[in-house]
């Protein structure tokens, strides 16, 4: 997998992953040790909740976001991560196929040090009905040549 540095991360081009289909299983597994609340867990609560049915924690929305970003190719070189910014939009819910954008929208030089640079990546989750389902924006230490 090819590596980008600071300074080859492209601004405001955007970047589309893989699709990823969320199974009940593996929500459901995820909520039990994350998130353990029944609409998360029992889809009987949840059917009888607000949502009528079961819904994924927003962690693991978060986690699966995060995984299709990190199998983009080329993969940046990261050293850590300053801010996050979640908003979320729909409920992710089993059998649903999501696809994320991602896109530099800023970058600058750190003032401090100069062997990395700051970014600010915005990532949008679709589901399969081109409902948002999450925006994640995050600023990104990425390191220079």
């Amino acid at each position: 997998m090819k590596e980008w540095y600071f300074d080859d991360i492209p601004l405001n081009q955007p970047m589309m992953t893989r699709a990823y289909v969320v199974t009940e299983a593996e929500l459901v597994s995820f909520a039990r040790q994350w998130d353990p609340l029944p609409i998360h867990v029992d889809p009987e609560a949840a059917k009888a909740s607000p949502h009528g049915g079961l819904i994924a924690p927003a962690i693991y929305s978060v986690a699966v976001a995060n995984a299709l970003a990190d199998e983009l190719d080329p993969r940046f070189v990261a050293i850590g991560s300053a801010d996050w910014k979640v908003q979320f939009a729909v409920p992710v819910r089993p059998n649903d196929r999501l696809i994320a954008t991602s896109e530099c929208v800023y970058k600058r030089q750190s003032r401090t040090k100069s062997d990395r640079g700051i970014t600010r990546f915005v990532e949008t989750v679709h589901n399969q009905k081109g409902e948002r389902v999450l925006t994640w924006e995050s600023t990104i230490l990425v390191a220079r040549r």
